[in-house]
C-alpha cells in the first residue's frame, strides 16, 4: 500500500511539471491571447472616414482584431488629432505609423526578426518618405507621375517581387502602409496618370481588390483604384524617367 501511494504522489508530481511547461510566461502569454483575440476589449479606435484612420482599420479588418470604433474627439492625443488607439493596460498611441507597428507586435502573426526588421523599415518609410511623394507639401501635388529617383526604386523592388508582397508572399503590415499612402492618390488628384510605372500601378489594383481594403476605405475608394489602375495598366508603356537618373 504504502508502495502504491508513493507511485501516486510521483505521478502527481509529474502532471503539476506538465502542466507548468504548457503555462505561457506572463508576457509571451497576454500576447499570445491577443493573437487569438481572446484578450482585445480595450482595444479602441478614435478616428473617421475622412482621416487616416481606414489605414489602421485596414490593418484590423485583415487580421480579425476586435476593436471599437469611437469619434475623434475627445481623446487624450496630445495633438488632438486622429487617428489615436488605446488598449488594455493603459496603452495610448498616436501616428498612423506608430500604431501600425504596435498592432501588427502585438495583435499580427508572429514575425521572424529578418521579417520583423523588413516590416518596420516600410512602415517608417511609408510615413516618412512616400507620403510626400504621394500627396507634396500641404497637398500640393503628387510626385507618382513624375520624376523621381525613390519611385523609380520602388517601381523595381516590385517589379522583381512579380505576384509578391513588399516583405514576402504573403500580405503584412508593410503593403498595409505603403498601399494605404499610393491608393489615396487617385483620390486626390484625379489627372494623375502613374502608367509609366506599371509594377507601382498592379500593386495599388492588388491592394485595393483585397475585400478588407474596401471594408475599411469604402466600396467607391475601391472601385476608383481598381477603375484608375485598369486604365492605366492598359495604357502600357516604359518609364521614361529611369533614364533621368542614369
Amino acid at each position: 500500500m504504502p508502495r502504491m501511494i508513493n507511485k501516486l504522489v510521483s505521478l502527481l508530481f509529474t502532471l503539476s511539471l506538465s502542466a507548468e511547461a504548457f503555462v505561457l510566461p506572463e508576457p509571451s502569454r497576454a500576447t499570445h491571447l491577443k493573437r487569438l483575440n481572446v484578450v482585445s476589449m480595450g482595444l479602441t479606435l478614435h478616428g473617421s472616414q475622412q482621416t487616416r484612420s481606414p489605414l489602421v482599420s485596414w490593418y484590423l479588418l485583415e487580421n480579425n482584431v476586435k476593436h471599437e470604433m469611437k469619434p475623434p474627439r475627445p481623446s487624450n492625443h496630445p495633438f488632438g488629432q486622429t487617428p489615436f488607439l488605446t488598449d488594455d493596460g493603459g496603452v495610448e498611441v498616436f501616428e498612423s505609423g506608430a500604431i501600425l507597428l504596435y498592432l501588427a507586435q502585438t495583435y499580427g502573426p508572429a514575425r521572424e526578426p529578418k521579417q520583423l526588421g523588413a516590416d518596420m523599415s516600410w512602415v517608417v518609410w511609408a510615413n516618412s518618405e512616400l507620403d510626400p511623394l504621394c500627396f507634396g507639401k500641404g497637398m500640393s501635388g503628387t510626385q507618382l507621375d513624375q520624376p523621381n529617383r525613390a519611385l523609380d526604386t520602388l517601381e523595381q523592388l516590385l517589379g522583381e517581387r512579380g505576384d509578391g508582397w513588399l516583405t514576402g508572399p504573403t500580405f503584412g503590415v508593410a503593403d498595409v502602409a505603403v498601399g494605404s499612402y499610393l491608393n489615396y492618390v487617385p483620390v486626390f488628384f484625379k489627372n494623375a496618370n502613374p502608367s509609366a510605372r506599371p509594377n507601382i500601378c498592379r500593386y495599388m489594383q492588388q491592394c485595393a481588390e483585397r475585400p478588407a481594403f474596401a471594408e475599411a476605405f469604402g466600396a467607391g475608394h475601391a472601385d476608383m483604384v481598381k477603375t484608375k489602375t485598369a486604365k492605366w495598366l492598359g495604357a502600357g508603356g516604359s518609364n521614361p524617367f529611369s533614364k533621368i537618373f542614369q
